[in-house]
């Protein structure tokens, strides 16, 4: 995959959140597309994990309305839903550790214990402090 490129613009994904993207896009999104993106890399388009579940037609339930772009600024991967249809996919976009968080509490826990352990995590970075039962 082209997550983990130079500077200038493209995507310079860390170790930590290649693994967790790859968790997520293997084992909880479904209906899964990358899709080149001129000059920075690719982004992921899928079912929404939120609201996909809650159309009423087969068709509405398989639209790729999720999708995975990197964010420059942040260096991070930020979760967009087009449909919006629940209140866990409103309301703007989620960093990739809120994300994991949404869809399953104990990686979220894990995504944010490795992220403390590393170092990126807390004031000035996109990732909150584990609870203080998790690194213990």
């Amino acid at each position: 995959m082209k997550t983990s490129m130079g500077s200038r613009g493209k995507v310079k994904e860390s170790p930590i959140d290649e693994r967790y993207r790859l968790l997520l896009l293997n084992r909880y999104l479904m209906n899964i597309k990358e899709i080149p993106i001129v000059s920075r890399g690719s982004k992921w388009v899928f079912c929404c994990p939120f609201c996909s579940s809650l159309s009423h037609t087969e068709a509405k339930r398989n639209e790729r309305t999720g999708v995975l772009l990197w964010n420059d600024l942040q260096n991070s991967w930020v979760f967009f839903c087009a449909r919006q249809g629940s209140a866990e996919c409103s309301g703007g976009g989620k960093t990739l550790g809120n994300l994991i968080t949404a869809l399953k509490a104990t990686l979220g826990e894990a995504y944010k214990r490795d992220r403390w352990h590393s170092g990126t995590k807390g004031k000035g970075h996109n990732c909150n402090n584990p609870t203080q039962r998790t690194y213990r």
